[in-house]
């Protein structure tokens, strides 16, 4: 069981989609893992727009990632556009 950072409930594993920081690129970026097996911290997520849209406004990506500066979550809409 795993929690969202958008809307606090639990949820299995398999229902929440992970997030987590590609520090490959120049400035860090979040970036969805669907595989779940990327190194590092992450964060978990309902596959759902408001969810995402509740996250950012409560900064509780950046948050749960331990990131001390704003980061772009770009790539992360991008994702949930392409797969919701």
């Amino acid at each position: 069981m795993r929690t969202c950072v958008g809307c606090r409930s639990k949820a299995h594993r398999s229902d929440l989609v992970r997030l987590v920081v590609d520090r490959r690129a120049a400035a860090p970026v979040v970036v969805v893992d669907p595989r779940a097996v990327m190194p590092g911290r992450g964060v978990w997520l309902h596959q759902r727009p408001d969810c995402l849209d509740r996250a950012e406004a409560r900064r509780a990506i950046t948050r749960g990632l331990r990131l001390t500066q704003a980061v772009s979550l770009d790539e992360v809409r991008a994702w949930f556009d392409q797969h919701t």
